[in-house]
């Protein structure tokens, strides 16, 4: 069984903004509803990858479904809110004026934090990574090959669940944009292992 874990591509969208709390909620959602710049393209070997894969699952979001659409993926199977990244909170001041992406690394901070701001909180977006990993390991079982291509945030949390459930993978979640990872469930070495560890030991 394996699991593509896959960033989708570079959102249209300008990250360099200077925005205050109150505008980064604003931008949030212009966020949300952007596409994919189309002069940012997958290589050539992730495009391979993709159609090595019999299943596919994408968010609900437009740039993960555009991102599918450029990986000449036939057809889309699963596409759910579930799959959605990890929700963002702000604030409602209108000072200072950062740049978005600096708002990004700090709202994201304060979430872990315990801040919310009126989105789901950090505990609960972690319990929902649980399921979509479950539900791609279910999946997987299923189909052999999957791929999701998901967000960011989300993929780092799926990727440290499925390697909790017993799936091997990289060391490193993919971070940039049409980055991904590869997980592998090899049922006959686990059951393996489980063995040799359940086994007496020798006596001399």
């Amino acid at each position: 069984m394996e699991i593509v874990l896959l960033r989708h591509g570079m959102p249209k969208i300008n990250k360099g903004r200077w925005l205050s709390a109150a505008e980064f909620g604003l931008w949030i959602s212009e966020y949300n509803e952007a596409g994919i710049d189309l002069g940012c393209m997958p290589p050539n070997d992730l495009i391979s990858r993709a159609g090595q894969c019999s299943f596919v699952v994408c968010s609900h979001l437009p740039r993960s479904l555009e991102s599918a659409k450029v990986l000449k993926v036939d057809n889309v199977d699963i596409c759910e809110p579930l799959f959605r990244e990890l929700e963002m909170p702000h604030g409602n001041r209108r000072f200072p004026q950062l740049p978005a992406s600096v708002w990004l690394v700090a709202f994201r901070l304060l979430w872990a934090a315990g801040y919310t701001g009126k989105v789901e909180p950090f505990r609960e977006a972690k319990a929902r990574a649980h399921r979509c990993a479950e539900r791609l390991a279910e999946f997987a079982s299923e189909h052999g090959a999957v791929l999701f291509v998901g967000h960011g945030s989300l993929n780092w949390f799926i990727g440290k669940y499925l390697k909790s459930m017993g799936w091997s993978g990289p060391s490193r979640s993919a971070r940039r944009y049409w980055d991904y990872g590869v997980y592998c469930y090899k049922a006959t070495e686990q059951l393996a292992a489980k063995r040799k560890k359940s086994a007496p030991a020798e006596k001399w």
